[in-house]
């Protein structure tokens, strides 16, 4: 069992939640669950966004790489070590989001602080084990996408099928 502290970086972006506009050219994370958009970038890297704040105290934790923006208590995870993953290291916060709810602090609006943060402890396996927990997370997504697919397929079908049933066409 290792702190995050000593295997990410830890940052915060620097705007207002208001400051997110309708069709911007770059990703926008806010402690918000839905993403947002905006015209101007702060980072460019592969990192994980952590919400730092919210009402309830439920966190969630996404994965992204390239240009985008941070609203200033979204905290954005940097690895330190680059044999690490991404993929993995995100799986392993999710596992401690209801550790986090119950450390937080504030009454009204619920929030971590870089204290709490650094000392959650998480099991930290080799980084070929990470790498090869990252393959099997990629081939799920895949398979979840390509189910998806289907099923919108079988959906718009089966609606084709009620209309011609209902027009007597069956």
């Amino acid at each position: 069992m290792v702190p995050l502290g000593s295997l990410l970086s830890f940052k915060t972006g620097k705007l207002d939640s208001n400051a997110a506009v309708k069709g911007g050219a770059y990703p926008y994370f806010t402690c918000s669950r839905e993403d947002s958009r905006i015209d101007t970038f702060a980072f460019d890297c592969e990192a994980l966004l952590l919400a730092g704040n919210n009402a309830t105290g439920d966190y969630s934790v996404k994965h992204y790489k390239g240009k985008f923006n941070a609203y200033q208590r979204t905290y954005v995870l940097s690895l330190l070590n680059v044999d690490h993953s991404y993929v993995f290291m995100q799986q392993a916060i999710r596992l401690k989001l209801q550790d986090l709810k119950r450390l937080s602090l504030g009454s009204n609006t619920k929030y971590l602080t870089l204290g709490i943060l650094k000392n959650i402890q998480i099991a930290l396996p080799t980084p070929e084990q990470q790498k090869e927990f990252a393959a099997r997370v990629s081939e799920i997504r895949a398979m979840q996408v390509e189910q998806a697919t289907s099923r919108c397929c079988l959906d718009d079908l089966f609606h084709s099928m009620l209309h011609r049933a209902f027009q007597g066409e069956l």
